[in-house]
């Protein structure tokens, strides 16, 4: 043995080890200490006798020594395996760039034809400074203001919207900022653009002012929203040394400030830095070209080595009376009766709370949610997170009140501790946890595609929480059963451990009521009235010692779980053809076999059609009751599938739509299909009177009543349409209408609908000829037994009869509606301008073009006029936080819209009007000097490139594609070639075409134009139109669309 000491080369590895003994301070890679032993035991047995023998061992232990090394490299480049669905095709990678140690999420996707990204900043509302409350949401509006190598304050809208035709967004929440786009081309320089958000951005001083303004115009826009003000209220009564206390919105009250530049850059500084963000990437390149975009792009960002800020408080401390166990009695701004109980689970790092929200939302047999609406308490149920952060969870249970709910809480409040303490004394029920966990898990396989920005979005800002790789889509397969961690969170369900928020109109800023004490509190940002008391004691302890009830109990064994995922034998077609067969003969059925997605899915709709009548305010709202009856007693039976993505649904109107969607297991689908349908002839129209005024009429009447909360923006667009459609209604109607129908008349509609019957079905997805057959027959059958076979199919074409014309305007005219907000507290203005062009299928005048002409000149106004719209009327004359030009088809008529919305008080509704004006003439100027020049000659062909992308792209998901055939399918114009005609139509489409297409439908003595109106409370309303541009005032809208009768002609 030598004894001197002897160097070894391992080039493998990269080292070179000297001596015998080891060096533990600087220990190497386990792979290079064995190599290092084995060369040394070699070394040893060359001076044995008994070579050959110890050879054989050595080579042994390097056989050994290799797998090692494999498996350990194996297990580490399994540790940073993004783990997505065995069904996802698309390709995933997790890498962190080594120059400033940013995480990004790859993927890619070869066959889309949309990418996308999104940045996560583990930032927040939360790291806000007290005296500057929502300037983590200013700085997101501002970054997309420009940048030094971009510093036009639009670049990024316009490059994205025009000529990616995508759109982009973000939101900031409690502890993270996420920026997020899509386009359909140039994805490698708009990403460049994007990048500049998070390493130079401008934060220009005049932006600045105006997009404060912005801020305080979005905080207005939610003045009347009820989710916001029940939020907001929530965290003023947390604990004021937690930042879930502040206001995370901000207005010009908090932002407008002398300092706001430099205390901008100061938080953007602080907290802006690469080891705080997280990307995600969704493109149609490889991952290696993937990852060279974003070594390239991302690497400038600096790593300012800064850590996530950390909040050691709680918002809602255990055992401090002043923040939990309260009543809080408020004031909503819309007529609806609820009742929430948020218990804050604090245990840190985001535990999954998917078994206890399972257990609190569900509505099968024995529920709370069926114990509770029975008795008439409730209408509806929803648990849900409302927050998480990193050191604790809200868990909420929120149900819609009737009458008796409202007057009796404490009831609701007892159910739901009888129900927990039926959950705790059965202890963690495994199999339960593992059968939810099991849906989960199907459901994550067999998930199919999202919008690409959403999908970045969530992935960007799911990284922003862990940092295994393996957790990034958070699969379900990484879920370990922990009965001490569920009992933990279970710990967490006591009397002593919640706050109830309850809401109702009927409460009283001036007096006692019946159903709660004076609202002597005012809430600072929303002025929401309100009272905060302390829960009895003597409340604490019932709940603390109730019985058990029977009628409560844990769920049972999952009926419906699929047990067939195999794909059927293709014997499909291109396209979708109807089944000729014996058992569907009287029927028209359509079926379509996939072949592309390969999911054991199926998608199901009919309609179903009695004789055509005229529409009337009676039999929509007799429909509106059914469905609601339908919906409530068909819960216990079929929620246990709706729990596993099975969906059967009844769209009652003057048709009906029968649809159904899930898993393709035959047996599970012939059970949903008959379960839903037998239900619809099972409904008790005999329910006691008071107990159906409770669940049925009263929620019926405050959706009407409702209607004067909606927003300015949606109130212009209800106002232009009932110009329009003879068959619209007002709320007034409704409500006239409402208290005079009964049971009987509901149960007389379902009846008498069936009695004269056409039925076009379509079935698609994993499903061959005869079972398609075979489930239309069931659907049949069951809709002429349940009717006592007084039903009549007929096998006729109603398509056409149900599409009920929309009236012309007048040309050359501007209609012009104005009209006070319903709500006397909102402060908002809403505008609609809108154009008729014509009917979706017509050329109109161009009759010498390919079809298609006009409907893709319309198509092109819209894609074309969104950004100029966004950067004229919102970013330049800041008129609103709503600011949006798109064209749409209401009713097969396609129209051209531009819509504002914003409190300015020097800029009302009809400034807003007048702004719309002069913005269609200001930009058909700028359109013509563009056709003038090469760059806006290319810029019109990258539209056009653009656009024919979007029309020749295939749908993401088989959802889509059944949502997409059944648009032709149901269509009177029924072309599965519409594509490749629009394509075609683009192709021979100029811009000068698309001139004098502006001009005759937005300018000229042609056009047909409303301007409705809708004036906010402080905003003064002319009484007056100017005759000589065309104006008239429409005052009464009924009576005006009275003496209207000339229709679009299918060729006009």
């Amino acid at each position: 043995m030598r004894s001197e000491p002897y160097e070894v080369d391992l080039e493998d590895v990269g080292v070179a080890y000297c001596g015998l003994d080891e060096d533990v301070s600087a220990k190497p890679p386990l792979q290079t200490r064995l190599l290092f032993q084995f060369y040394r035991w070699r070394t040893e047995l060359r001076c044995k006798h008994f070579y050959i023998p110890c050879l054989v061992l050595a080579i042994l232990f390097v056989i050994a020594t290799v797998t090692a090394v494999v498996l350990l490299q194996v297990l580490n480049k399994e540790s940073h395996r993004i783990i997505k669905s065995e069904m996802d095709l698309r390709e995933y990678r997790a890498v962190t760039l080594k120059s400033n140690g940013l995480r990004v999420a790859l993927i890619s996707d070869v066959n889309g034809t949309e990418s996308a990204c999104a940045a996560a900043v583990s930032v927040g509302s939360f790291a806000e400074p007290a005296d500057l409350q929502g300037l983590a949401h200013f700085l997101e509006h501002m970054l997309f203001m420009g940048s030094i190598a971009y510093p036009d304050e639009n670049f990024f809208e316009y490059l994205v919207q025009t000529q990616g035709n995508g759109y982009t967004n973000a939101y900031t929440s409690d502890e993270i900022t996420d920026f997020y786009f899509s386009t359909r081309s140039r994805f490698k320089f708009i990403m460049k653009v994007f990048a500049q958000f998070f390493s130079n951005p401008l934060l220009a001083p005049n932006a600045i002012r105006r997009e404060v303004s912005a801020v305080n115009s979005e905080w207005q826009l939610d003045l009347n929203s009820d989710a916001w003000t029940s939020w907001d209220l929530m965290r003023e009564l947390s604990n004021p040394k937690h930042p879930f206390h502040t206001f995370s919105t901000g207005s010009i009250s908090t932002l407008n400030r002398t300092d706001i530049q430099d205390r901008l850059w100061e938080f953007y500084d602080r907290y802006y830095s690469a080891n705080l963000i997280t990307v995600a990437i969704i493109g149609n390149e490889t991952l290696d070209t993937l990852q060279e975009w974003a070594e390239e792009i991302f690497t400038a960002i600096p790593n300012k080595e800064k850590t996530k800020p950390v909040f050691n408080q709680l918002p809602f401390p255990p055992g401090d009376k002043r923040y939990i166990s309260r009543a809080i009695y408020y004031q909503p701004k819309s007529d609806k009766d609820s009742i929430k109980l948020v218990f804050p689970i604090n245990i840190p790092d985001y535990p999954n709370l998917s078994y206890l929200t399972y257990l609190l939302g569900y509505e099968g047999k024995g529920s709370l949610y069926q114990y509770l609406s029975t008795r008439g308490y409730i209408t509806t149920l929803i648990s849900s997170i409302s927050t998480e952060a990193q050191n604790f969870v809200l868990v909420s249970v929120t149900c819609d009140l009737t009458e008796t709910g409202l007057k009796k809480p404490k009831e609701i409040v007892k159910a739901l501790f009888q129900f927990v303490k039926r959950v705790k004394d059965n202890g963690v029920n495994e199999q339960l946890w593992k059968e939810n966990k099991q849906i989960d898990e199907l459901k994550f396989k067999f998930k199919e595609k999202e919008d690409p920005a959403n999908y970045a979005s969530t992935i960007s800002a799911q990284m922003a929480r862990v940092t295994d790789p393996r957790d990034y889509l958070d699969p379900p397969s990484r879920r370990i059963y922990n009965q001490t961690l569920e009992e933990e969170i279970m710990a967490h369900i006591t009397p002593d451990n919640f706050n109830m928020y309850i809401s109702s109109l009927k409460l009283s800023p001036d007096s006692i009521t019946v159903y709660g004490p004076q609202l002597t509190e005012k809430e600072k940002w929303y002025n929401t009235p309100y009272r905060n008391l302390q829960i009895e004691q003597s409340d604490i302890t019932n709940w603390e010692n109730v019985d058990l009830d029977d009628d409560l109990t844990l769920p049972e064994t999952n009926p419906f779980i699929p047990d067939d995922f195999n794909m059927k034998e293709y014997e499909g077609t291109a396209k979708p053809v109807t089944v000729d067969a014996p058992e569907v003969s009287d029927m028209t059925v359509w079926w379509y076999q996939d072949e592309e997605f390969n999911q054991p899915k199926i998608y199901m709709g009919c309609r179903v059609q009695p004789t055509p009548s005229k529409p009337s305010v009676e039999s929509a709202l007799l429909s509106e009751m059914l469905s609601t009856v339908f919906q409530r007693e068909t819960s216990e039976s079929l929620y246990p599938a709706v729990s596993v993505d099975y969906s059967i649904g009844i769209l009652f109107d003057d048709y009906w739509v029968i649809t159904l969607s899930g898993f393709s297991d035959e047996a599970k689908v012939k059970k949903v299909i008959e379960s839903g349908l037998d239900s619809l002839f099972q409904l008790n129209f005999a329910q006691d009177d008071e107990h159906f005024n409770a669940t049925v009429r009263e929620p019926m009447r405050k959706e009407y009543v409702n209607v004067q909360n909606w927003m300015p923006a949606q109130l212009s667009r209800r106002y232009a349409k009932m110009v329009q459609d003879e068959n619209l209604y007002t709320s007034q109607d409704a409500l006239d209408k409402i208290d005079s129908l009964t049971q009987q008349d509901i149960q007389d509609l379902r009846d008498n609908f069936l009695n004269n019957i056409a039925i076009d079905c379509s079935i698609m997805g994993n499903v061959v000829r005869q079972q398609a057959a075979e489930y239309a027959e069931i659907l049949k059958n069951k809709l002429v037994t349940g009717a006592d076979g007084s039903s009549t199919i007929v096998k006729e074409d109603r398509l056409a009869s149900y599409i009920y014309p929309v009236f012309k305007l007048p040309v050359n005219t501007t209609l012009v509606i104005r009209k006070k907000v319903l709500n006397p507290d909102e402060p908002n203005s809403g505008v609609l301008t809108q154009f008729q062009i014509g009917p979706k299928e017509s050329n109109g005048p161009y009759t010498d073009k390919l079809p298609y002409h006009r409907y893709v000149l319309a198509t092109l106004l819209g894609l074309m006029m969104r950004e100029p719209c966004f950067n004229y009327l919102r970013t330049q004359q800041q008129l609103g936080y709503v600011a949006s030009c798109f064209e749409e088809e209401y009713k097969d008529i396609m129209v051209f819209n531009i819509l504002v919305q914003g409190s300015r008080e020097d800029a009302g509704a009809f400034v807003i009007a007048e702004q719309q004006d002069i913005f269609v003439d200001l930009q058909y100027d700028k359109f013509v000097n563009q056709s003038n020049t090469d760059d806006g000659q290319k810029l019109w062909q990258d539209i056009k490139v653009a656009l024919r992308k979007q029309i020749e792209e295939k749908p993401i998901s088989l959802s889509e594609k059944n949502t997409q055939l059944n648009k032709e399918i149901f269509s009177p114009t029924r072309d599965f070639e519409r594509k490749e005609k629009k394509v075609k139509a683009l192709e021979t489409v100029t811009m000068d075409d698309f001139l004098e297409f502006y001009r005759r439908y937005l300018m000229s003595e042609n056009r047909r134009k409303i301007s409705s109106q809708v004036y906010g409370k402080d905003d003064d309303m002319p009484i007056t139109v100017d005759a000589s541009k065309g104006e008239v005032l429409v005052t009464d809208i009924q009576t005006f669309r009275a003496d209207l009768s000339e229709r679009f002609a299918k060729d006009e």
